[in-house]
């Protein structure tokens, strides 16, 4: 009887203990188990971290504009001081390093029966100096319209580049020829093609010289009209009353200018009115004494 009591004491004890080691031990991998996946989580955010990076990076190099960019400005303007607007301009373009590449002043456009200049000027702008060259022109009249158009060549170039590089290489390979060549018909055929060669590549560098010099100089086509009445600048936020005093003054305006030009018409038309009325008392003076 105590023989099984004990027994069953040392079964008990033995139970207990493989138990508790067991639980022991499941403690033990819990907490490896989150000691190893918190490194794992760290370079999980890290390689996520990188790529949020990497797709900011690119977004913000699709965002820039391409380097090879041809820009155009065209503006028309109106003015009631011609000369003092084209000394405006100039000082403008003095301001900013450009130059004026063409111009074309008439000083004698009738309009009107109105001596009234007008002029066109070709004008070449560091592409860093445009945007504050044209807001500053912009300032000395009244802008008529304006427009900018801006012309991607970057492909062209890197072709023009490339056919360029092949070039230089083909002829470093000819001149190499060219100097183990021994035969007559083969100096001759080697410097044919060396001339060949020399010819392409001055084309391609002139191409090249001149697409850069379109890009690091922007073009600006500007015309400017003498005008004795500015146009109005109404438009669908103009306010009514501003509307109306702008309609009455561009109504008493055209109605002065057309007296003037009526006038001025008359004027014109005196000399030959004097000599038809002379002709016509001579042969009504004609036909009244053949009547007698």
């Amino acid at each position: 009887m105590k023989n099984r009591r004990l027994i069953l004491i040392v079964a008990f004890i033995l139970s207990f203990s493989i138990i508790f080691s067991g639980c022991a031990r499941k403690g033990i991998s819990k907490s490896e188990t989150s000691y190893d996946m918190a490194p794992m989580e760290t370079e999980e955010n890290k390689i996520s971290g990188i790529r949020d990076d990497l797709i900011v990076e690119n977004s913000s190099i699709d965002s820039v504009e391409p380097e090879k960019i041809i820009t155009t400005v065209l503006i028309s303007m109106e003015t009631k001081e011609f000369m003092v607007t084209t000394d405006k301009l100039n000082e403008l373009i003095t301001k900013y390093k450009g130059y004026v590449e063409n111009s074309d002043i008439y000083y004698n456009n009738y309009i009107e029966h109105s001596g009234l200049k007008n002029s066109h000027h070709s004008i070449r702008i560091p592409k860093e100096n445009l945007n504050q060259f044209v807001e500053e022109l912009k300032e000395i009249g009244n802008v008529i319209s304006e427009n900018t158009s801006k012309e991607d060549i970057s492909k062209t170039y890197r072709d023009t580049e490339s056919r360029l590089r092949v070039l230089e290489a083909k002829e470093k390979r000819i001149l190499e020829l060219l100097n183990k060549a021994e035969k007559m018909e083969d100096i001759i055929a080697l410097e044919n093609q060396l001339s060949t060669i020399i010819y392409e590549k001055e084309n391609l560098t002139i191409n090249i010289k001149d697409m850069d010099d379109k890009i690091d100089y922007s073009t600006v086509y500007f015309e400017l009209r003498e005008v004795s009445k500015l146009s109005s600048k109404d438009n669908s936020k103009t306010p009514f009353s501003t509307k109306i005093a702008n309609a009455f003054k561009d109504s008493l305006y055209f109605f002065t200018s057309n007296i003037e030009n009526l006038v001025v018409s008359l004027i014109y038309f005196l000399p030959y009115g004097i000599i038809i009325g002379v002709v016509i008392y001579v042969l009504l003076k004609f036909r009244k004494k053949r009547g007698e």
